[in-house]
């Protein structure tokens, strides 16, 4: 059904295409040379003229960027002493007949970042701005009776350049759709503009249109007189996407000769659809021209009946206060460049809906407008951007000022009648300047309707005119002291940083801490997909390797390195985080009590949805044993946005619980399209287990000079007197485990280098090889167990040592609790984990774990982790990393050994049998940004030691 729906809605988008306003594609392979220097540039100066020659020229595809079409290699973050290469279009193409009297504008979606053009070798004009769409009147410039001759040189070095250049790919050319559009060239429409305002309970709507009529009928009076003119209709109709008429007016205009009307009209709504990202109702507002009764002009605008307010410094839409789950996007693609198609643009936003993102900032400029139209129909809360960001402070240069208001201008008026945006931001980082205060003025001018920002800045005591504040990167405690005082909307445009795949730590603890104020009104990760650019010539050798190592034509640098899918849209384990933080129904609670004979399981839902009921969602619930599914059922409850409501489980199979097994219930959330929302697990805590019977206890302890063996019931553990270590655990005389050990060190990834320090990190010597030495030994029995205490300490080198205290206790019943404490002396101020390692048997061949899976976890980022029964073989990819563990299981035909852990365990499939047992592991960078909570650092320099405690059971598989 969704498909369908989906096919229908790009059915309709492709048609209102078509029936705009009369207008042919200049689309196509054009002819294009490439001068790489102002001595090349010069040799072709003279292209445009009619009779040049293009011999040295080559066929291209427009829309496209000749950089990654192979002609040049690809410049990140703008061009060394401001020096570029320059593209020379060529293209031939007719008109249909009778177009060569009408009215005919010129229409580019996009070129970076200078256009300057000719028509039949008559200038037509420049334009300086990389990233809006713009049009030329050409007017009395083109032929019915043969080929007319487009020309465009495309300079990627203009003054305003700057303007144009971010943390991205600078890539020139015309790499957005070209088109000629023609329209009657006495009188016609020039702009339509809607807007919809709801009554105060957001049922009935005002549609307001304001509609520009110019004309060019020349005087028949003489002096300032207006002259006689004949007046003309317009008919407004509303309509449903599928034809059907909701209102309609129709208005006679009075003659204005040889100037243009504001024609403004309002129509009344009975209680229409309201768009929303979760309910993406359109529109169609068509506006005829009308002359003596005949339609010369039709302009379609699709519409949605959506209201915005900052009332009281809560961001709302339609009336109901809204939470943004947002991500930045670049448009552009490895394949294309910045020539993104239907294709793209399709892909992101289902792949972004799939994770429960409802909100994208357009990071820095204007995309396609087709991108937009898709926001439109497919519901997602776009923020749009007038690209005059950065640029080493031109934004403080007055004489720069054309520059800010021709693209604040272009930006505006071309997206200002798609409902899905919802702001509009002037630049990016920007500092408070006369100049973009000046823009964002303008903005309110052109459309009062949307609020305004400044991405970057947040201070309390900015203009009015400034309705949103905005913070980046900011700890949780400082969006939350924020957001607690605002009195304006804040809207984060940046606030986490997905760098590489080693980081984007602390995501769940910055949106709740933002967005549990009124004022926070939520936020967008930087980035959405890694900035890869692809061409047909192999990348340079020494550059990019670091990231791509198995596509020798891709290239990303470092710093576009952040996306939270790769280039070509795969998931990440960032996107699987965003997914989960963002999710809008979740249980409240992680644990849940339970006593054996109790018929159900209450547990409370949030959901957090702006404007969906919960009863449109399905919920999947399946009550577990380890691995075994004890029930299962389907069902759905009532509960309104913003409300925590009870789903009641029935839970009369569980009978009495069993020791050293796990209970829990997990829970999918499916919409209503069947596409999961996420998955939760909630915990059970049985207030009992059943009862096992106790064994016979046989103690033995046997002592030799290098080794004590404490038997109980035929498991046996030795340990080395000399070192202090647990040398090996064994059921009677087959060994499972060996060489117990401490562990606090690994080589770095790139986000624990940034947190410990990237020099330190790789002058480091490994703090796991080391000399040992016994400095206390003590060995107790009594009644309960068996205690051997010892004092180890551990020495690498001169300037790094570390000295440990271990208790083993060995229980009645076979089991061994270690306890350790770690007091570091070593050279770097931070560790990137903390606990003991060991070896298993050859004869394990399978590792389990009770805890957070199946991703890695982190104690700041492990929102995207389910509770439950975990692992595989122990060579399998799934297992490598950090894992959050309640328990682990290793396993074997005849043996089993249990470790329980409240922590972690870090294991490698390059080094199966080796299995860390860690209490604690440093917290992931935002980037470069530390982790603010002094436990997730790890800290060598405090002076007090790292503790942990773990159990181990051996037992055999009967």
């Amino acid at each position: 059904m969704r498909t369908k729906k989906l096919s229908f809605i790009l059915f309709l988008f492709i048609g209102f295409q078509a029936l705009a306003q009369e207008q042919i594609s200049l689309n196509g392979n054009w002819k294009f040379a490439l001068a790489k220097t102002e001595k090349e540039a010069v040799q072709l100066k003279d292209f445009f003229q009619p009779d040049f020659a293009p011999s040295s020229f080559v066929s291209i595809p427009v829309p496209s960027n000749w950089a990654v079409l192979g002609f040049e290699e690809p410049v990140y973050r703008g061009f060394e002493k401001d020096t570029a290469s320059e593209g020379f279009y060529l293209y031939d193409f007719n008109i249909p007949k009778g177009w060569a009297g009408k009215r005919l504008l010129l229409n580019f979606g996009g070129v970076w970042s200078s256009a300057e053009v000719w028509l039949n070798g008559v200038y037509v004009g420049i334009h300086e701005s990389g990233y809006t769409s713009f049009s030329f009147n050409v007017s009395g410039k083109l032929k019915e009776d043969k080929p007319n001759k487009l020309a465009v040189r495309v300079r990627q070095i203009s003054r305003e350049y700057k303007f144009d250049v971010y943390d991205d790919w600078t890539i020139g050319g015309i790499y957005r759709d070209v088109s000629l559009e023609a329209m009657p060239s006495k009188r016609w429409l020039e702009y339509a503009v809607a807007t919809t305002t709801f009554d105060p309970n957001y049922k009935e709507a005002e549609l307001a249109i304001k509609c520009m009529v110019s004309d060019k009928h020349e005087g028949s009076l003489p002096g300032n007189y207006p002259s006689p003119g004949k007046p003309y209709d317009i008919r407004f109709t509303l309509q449903t996407l599928q034809g059907e008429k909701v209102a309609h007016r129709l208005l006679t205009i009075p003659a204005h000769t040889s100037t243009s009307r504001e024609v403004q009209t309002q129509i009344h709504v009975d209680t229409p659809l309201h768009w929303t990202a979760e309910t993406p109702n359109l529109y169609v507002l068509k506006i005829e021209l009308l002359e003596n009764g005949t339609v010369v002009q039709t302009k379609r605008e699709r519409i949605g009946f959506r209201q915005i307010s900052t009332t009281g410094g809560v961001f709302r839409i339609n009336g109901q206060a809204v939470k943004l789950r947002g991500v930045n996007r670049h448009d552009e693609h490895p394949d294309v460049g910045r020539a993104t198609t239907r294709e793209h643009w399709l892909q992101d936003i289902l792949l972004m809906k799939a994770a429960n993102i409802n909100y994208i900032r357009m990071a820095h400029y204007q995309h396609a407008k087709g991108f937009v139209e898709l926001c439109d129909s497919l519901g997602m809360y776009v923020g749009e951007e007038v690209s005059i960001g950065g640029a080493g402070g031109l934004i403080s240069d007055p004489s720069y000022s054309g520059a800010a208001l021709v693209r604040t201008y272009e930006t505006v008026t071309r997206d200002i009648n798609n409902p899905s945006i919802i702001y509009w931001t002037i630049g990016n980082e920007d500092q408070l300047a006369s100049l973009n205060l000046a823009a964002v003025k303008f903005v309110k001018a052109l459309d009062p309707t949307r609020p305004t920002m400044i991405p970057w800045r947040h201070e309390t005591w900015l203009p009015k005119d400034i309705d949103l504040l905005s913070a980046h990167y900011w700890q949780p405690h400082e969006y939350d002291q924020l957001a607690s005082i605002a009195d304006r909307p804040i809207i984060t445009t940046e606030y986490t940083h997905a760098f590489g795949v080693n980081s984007m730590g602390g995501l769940d603890a910055r949106w709740k801490a933002l967005t549990k104020h009124p004022a926070g009104a939520g936020g967008a990760v930087w980035m959405w997909a890694d900035q890869g650019i692809k061409t047909p010539a192999k990348r340079p050798a020494g550059r990019y390797e670091k990231i791509v190592k198995d596509d020798e034509y891709l290239r990303i640098d470092d710093q576009g390195w952040d996306g939270i899918v790769d280039s070509y849209r795969k998931p990440t384990r960032d996107y699987w985080e965003v997914k989960a933080v963002y999710a809008q129904v979740y249980p409240t609670i992680n644990k849940i009590p339970f006593v054996t004979g109790q018929s159900s399981l209450s547990i409370p839902l949030q959901n957090d949805f702006d404007f969906t009921d919960l009863k449109a969602i399905k919920i999947e619930w399946i009550i577990k044993e380890d691995a075994k599914n004890i029930a299962t059922g389907v069902t759905s409850i009532a509960g309104p946005p913003h409300t925590v409501a009870t789903l009641n489980v029935p839970c009369e199979k569980l009978g009495m619980l069993k020791s050293g097994k796990a209970y829990y219930i997990w829970l999918r959330f499916l919409n209503e399209s069947g596409q999961e929302i996420i998955c939760k697990s909630v915990e059970l805590a049985p207030a009992s287990y059943e009862i096992r019977a106790k064994p016979e206890v046989a103690k033995i302890i046997v002592m030799q000079n290098d080794s004590i063996t404490v038997s109980v019931n035929n498991i046996n553990y030795c340990f080395n007197p000399k070192t202090g270590h647990l040398l090996s655990g064994s059921i009677e005389n087959d060994k499972l485990i060996y060489n117990l050990k401490p562990t606090i060190w690994h080589k770095p990834d790139n986000g624990e280098s940034s947190v410990i320090g990237s020099k330190i990190a790789s002058k480091l010597p490994d703090l796991n090889k080391y000399n040992t030495k016994a400095k206390t030994w003590k060995l107790q029995e009594n009644s309960d167990n068996v205690c051997v205490e010892t004092t180890v300490e551990y020495t690498v080198d001169a300037k790094n040592s570390f000295t440990v205290q271990y208790k083993y206790l060995i229980t009645m019943d076979g089991k061994l609790t270690v306890q350790y404490a770690i007091l570091p002396h070593v050279e770097t101020p931070r560790l990137p984990i903390v606990g003991m390692s060991l070896q298993t048997a050859p004869k394990l061949k399978d590792l389990h774990w009770v805890g957070l899976g199946p991703y890695d976890a982190n104690p700041n980022k492990q929102a995207a982790t389910i509770f439950g029964f975990w692992g595989g073989a122990l060579d399998s990819a799934a297992l490598d990393g950090n894992k959050a563990t309640q328990s682990i299981e290793l396993t074997g035909s005849n043996n089993k050994v249990r470790i329980a852990n409240d922590g972690y365990m870090e294991h490698h499939r390059l080094d199966p049998n080796r299995v860390g047992i860690l209490s604690t592991v440093l917290g992931k960078p935002e980037k470069g940004r530390k982790p603010f909570e002094p436990s997730l650092l790890l800290e060598t320099n405090t002076g007090q030691p790292f503790v942990g405690q773990f159990e181990i059971d051996l037992e055999a598989i009967k």
